[in-house]
């Protein structure tokens, strides 16, 4: 049974910040300044952290923590499966979900547009291929769908590279 509390405490782990922060500034060309976010309504919008620019522009990051390496990135479809609460696939209002596998220190840095759009283009084959994993928490379920990681960055990357035609 998985704990809300425990795995928010989890993600919101000071000893991992500077990890995520230093790699920020390292990916980042003009990363002036990070801003971890604390309040609450903004934290139920998918963002964590908001990184300001040298030109004044923002971006904001939805961190994702994972305990252990599957070679996969779990997509929540359902936050809250009893109630139809969708997941943050759908709800999360970021420029970027930063998916980090802790024990190997990969992350992957996934445009949120573009990630929602290869599911889109995809969904019905994943669904077939790929198992839902149900995280039975206290009071509710949430439902994610296990896609290989290299499946999800090249879905991703077709996104990218388009055709004006069909």
């Amino acid at each position: 049974m998985n704990n809300f509390l425990n795995d928010l405490e989890y993600s919101l782990d000071e000893r991992d910040n500077d990890l995520f922060d230093n790699w920020y500034y390292r990916i980042f060309p003009g990363l002036n300044k990070i801003e971890f976010v604390e309040e609450l309504k903004t934290q139920k919008k998918g963002i964590d952290k908001v990184l300001y620019f040298e030109n004044g522009k923002a971006i904001t990051i939805d961190e994702k923590k994972r305990r252990k390496n599957y070679n996969d990135i779990l997509l929540e479809l359902w936050s809250v499966w009893e109630s139809r609460k969708l997941g943050w696939l759908f709800t999360s209002q970021c420029d970027y979900i930063v998916y980090a596998i802790m024990p190997s220190k990969k992350v992957y840095l996934l445009p949120t547009l573009l990630l929602r759009q290869a599911w889109h283009s995809n969904k019905e084959k994943w669904k077939t291929r790929y198992k839902m994993i149900e995280a039975i928490n206290r009071n509710y379920t949430t439902k994610s769908i296990v896609v290989p990681a290299d499946v999800l960055a090249e879905a991703v990357s077709r996104e990218m590279n388009q055709s004006f035609y069909n």
